[in-house]
């Protein structure tokens, strides 16, 4: 059987036909029996159109109306319908998919890249080099693609592996690997461990079990409720990790949390409030609020403008504490000072600069510099060179000593 033509609003049987197939509009066809209509040439469809059962073809195009497969649809070339819909009952194989309104796939779909102007729905798995959508693209399984590209929202109820996810709204997966760039205007959402090299969110962003990746850029808030490994992380608004965080560095304008332990290669800088679960350890700690944690271990510098509260003490090269702040747990460092009006406990230093007004608990020092009106609850223990204005207050007279005691950490 030669070229075939399916006049408008009629029924045929076909089963193999030796040309190209034209459908009018209105018009379905049916198989003779069990196997795939096939069509050595191309597919045309004018309008609304039924093909009974799977299909195959070199290339399929269709003009305006709903088409729809009740069974696989393979193409060895291009599947085009414009200004129309194309629904697959069962799995879409082609070379590359054009749609201009919708696409609705119930099984797998495979194509080189996807490109539809409004929905994209395939139940099962997805792989493609690129999916290109103007409104929301949901998969029911996995997803093997490049580059997704979606105006709308993106739905993928499992992993995903590609290279690029950018999309304009709101994104939901299940874990899986971006090797280069998660770039989401609203909020991204994985449910399973996920593998990143960069996020950056205008939103927010939840790793419900955590992951692995390079660097995060987020505009509010930004949760992983399982340990993280990463590299550098930057949010304008809330950091939440739920485990252990080990990483480079972080920025957050607001407030940071972990409810484990935390390892940074370099700097931990917080507008607000931090809370460590655990042990801090890092190159240097800038908090303009206040900071909670088990231990600070810090090779560089700590600065903290309100409250430092640490269980098992706060150690570094450099410590400073702002005007009227708050410090429980000792100070060990090289060099401490403690602004106007500031309350410590224990103090551990080579150097020690009490301005006005400070009070401490006990002080032991090579040497220090205590401004007026300070007060010390316990003892004053120093090696070289004790400097103090005469309104300062000891509970004990100082005492210049060969050897000072050792430190708790």
């Amino acid at each position: 059987m030669g070229d075939v033509k399916v006049p408008r609003m009629t029924t045929v049987k076909l089963t193999i036909v030796d040309g190209d197939l034209e459908v009018e509009r209105d018009s379905q066809v049916e198989p003779e029996g069990a196997s795939p209509i096939q069509v050595s040439g191309s597919v045309r469809c004018y309008g609304h159109a039924a093909f009974g059962g799977s299909l195959q073809c070199a290339d399929f195009q269709s003009d305006e109306g709903r088409i729809i497969v009740r069974g696989d649809l393979k193409s060895a070339g291009d599947v085009e319908v414009r200004n129309g819909e194309l629904m697959v009952e069962g799995s879409l194989d082609a070379r590359s998919v054009d749609v201009d309104k919708r696409l609705s796939v119930s099984k797998d779909a495979k194509a080189e890249d996807f490109d539809v102007g409004g929905m994209l729905g395939v139940s099962g798995s997805i792989t493609a080099r690129s999916v290109d959508v103007g409104g929301s693209f949901k998969v029911g399984g996995t997803a093997i693609v490049d580059n997704i590209d979606v105006g709308g929202s993106v739905d993928i109820q499992g992993e995903l592996k590609g290279a690029k996810v950018d999309v304009g709204g709101a994104v939901s997966l299940a874990g899986g690997e971006v090797s280069d760039q998660v770039d989401v205007g609203g909020s991204f959402t994985s449910s399973k461990p996920l593998k990143f090299n960069r996020i950056d969110v205008g939103g927010s962003v939840i790793l419900t079990e955590g992951g692995q990746g390079g660097r995060v850029d987020v505009g509010g808030r930004f949760e992983s409720r399982g340990s993280l490994t990463f590299e550098t992380i930057e949010v304008g608004g809330t950091v939440e990790i739920g485990g252990d965080g080990d990483g480079v560095a972080i920025d957050v304008g607001g407030t940071f949390q972990t409810s484990g332990n935390l390892t940074l290669k370099e700097d931990l800088r917080v507008g607000g409030r931090a809370r460590i679960g655990k042990a801090l350890r890092l190159n240097s700690l800038d908090v303009g609020g206040e900071i909670e944690a088990d231990l600070v271990e810090a090779q560089d510098e700590v600065e903290v403008g309100g409250r430092l509260r640490s269980n098992r003490g706060t150690k570094a090269n450099r410590i400073e504490l702002g005007a009227r702040s708050r410090a429980s747990g000792p100070l060990i460092a090289k060099k401490v000072r403690i602004r106007e009006g500031g309350e410590v406990e224990d103090i551990y230093a080579g150097e020690l600069q009490l301005e006005r007004r400070v009070r401490a608990r006990n002080l032991y020092v090579r040497e220090a510099r205590l401004e007026s009106q300070c007060r010390i609850a316990g003892e004053v223990l120093y090696q070289d060179r004790l400097e103090a204005e005469p309104d300062v207050e000891y509970a004990k007279p100082p005492v210049k000593t060969i050897e000072l005691p050792k430190p708790p950490l």
